[in-house]
């Protein structure tokens, strides 16, 4: 018996030393990867890298994954009830996955003194528990992203500190996510039209970090408390892949502004000179239509998923629920001139509330609710 217990205090303290030795032997890499072509990928991403310089270990902590065999993949996804998860898998698989594509790898050292860097082993490990590992995705609350902030936060509890000058400079979710819209701007006009009220709260310094290139940026700039001094928290930013991202002809005639500007003065010239009614109906029929399948989007988003920042969206005002009545006024015996004067007052009270309002609204929409207002006006007059 007594053996036994030698064997079993030897054996705990041989563990406890390897597990030292292992930590402090490990090194702690912040990962950022440039924005993709896809549109899932254009705000870039975000992970963790844990090197054992001496058992050669080196594992990459992946918070952006998800399983494409979930049931009701599609619908779980576009309902965004579909889960997340946290992966850890080899660095060199990680890094396979931005090889094909021509995306940046940036990589910097985050600074973890061996206490700490106990307590991240603890909460990676207790992360990736099958009853912990899924999580739902929140573009602006929780996402590859913001695990890391928080998880780096609760390692050094209350000692990260921000810069103070940054830290009170705000902006808006929106604006924020407007700065990887450049190259594509009608994804841009997209964005704005999905995205509700929540889009535009402050965004303040640390929230912004639900960027990847933020979270890159910002704690960049963060110093850690240890002891009576002050160490920065993210070491000199080393290049693993290296490409220029690409440049985007933003001119103007690339502005989705301009040309439905242009197709608002054609629609208001094909409004008054074209007399044929088999025209004006087919017109009608091709409009209403993609009216219809926004509003029924609009739907969807603001009242069936669990998007957050896709509700309250004050677009649901001219893209009002009412819309699909369109086809039945158009071709039915009765007139519907109620339909038609609601869809003007709707729109028009949208365009007087615009400015009272905290949504903000891209310019290109403005045409487009002109062109509801003339056709509803035409049809009012018929």
């Amino acid at each position: 018996m007594k053996t036994r217990l030698t064997l079993l205090i030897t054996f705990s303290f041989i563990n406890f030393y390897a597990l030292i030795a292992q930590i402090s032997t490990t090194e702690v890499y912040l990962l950022t990867c440039d924005p993709g072509p896809e549109s899932y990928t254009m705000y870039g991403h975000s992970a963790l890298r844990l090197y054992d310089s001496s058992s050669g270990t080196d594992v990459v902590y992946n918070w952006g994954v998800f399983d494409f065999n979930t049931p009701n993949f599609n619908y779980q996804f576009a309902s965004g009830r579909l889960n997340y998860m946290l992966a850890a898998y080899s660095y060199n698989s990680f890094l396979n996955e931005y090889r094909p594509t021509k995306r940046s790898v940036y990589s910097q050292r985050v600074y973890m003194p061996e206490e700490e860097l106990l307590k991240l082993k603890i909460l990676l490990n207790e992360n990736l528990k099958p009853e912990n590992k899924f999580y739902k995705y929140d573009f602006f609350r929780d996402n590859c992203s913001t695990r890391i902030r928080d998880i780096l936060e609760k390692v050094y509890d209350d000692r990260i500190v921000y810069p103070e000058k940054e830290s009170k400079v705000k902006a808006t979710f929106r604006k924020r996510i407007d700065e990887f819209h450049k190259g594509v701007l009608w994804m841009d006009v997209g964005m704005d039209l999905l995205l509700g009220n929540p889009a535009d709260e402050e965004c303040d310094f640390q929230e912004s970090m639900f960027l990847p290139e933020y979270l890159m940026k910002n704690l960049g700039q963060a110093m850690v408390v240890d002891g009576d001094k002050r160490v920065m928290l993210l070491g000199p930013t080393e290049i693993i892949f290296d490409h220029e991202r690409p440049v985007y002809d933003t001119g103007i005639f690339k502005q989705p502004w301009l040309w439905l500007s242009l197709a608002f003065i054609v629609v208001f010239l094909f409004t008054i000179f074209i007399k044929n009614r088999y025209a004006q109906n087919a017109f009608d029929l091709a409009f209403w239509s993609i009216l219809t399948l926004l509003a029924f989007l609009m739907i969807f988003l603001n009242y069936i998923t669990d998007h957050e920042a896709m509700g309250q969206n004050f677009n649901m005002i001219w893209l009002n629920p009412l819309i699909p009545i369109s086809f039945y006024a158009i071709y039915s015996k009765h007139s519907l001139y109620w339909f038609w004067r609601a869809q003007i007052a709707f729109s028009v009270i949208f365009m007087l509330v615009i400015v009272l309002i905290n949504q903000s609204i891209n310019p290109a929409f403005i045409p487009v609710i002109l062109i509801l207002i003339i056709r509803s006006y035409y049809r009012l007059a018929k």
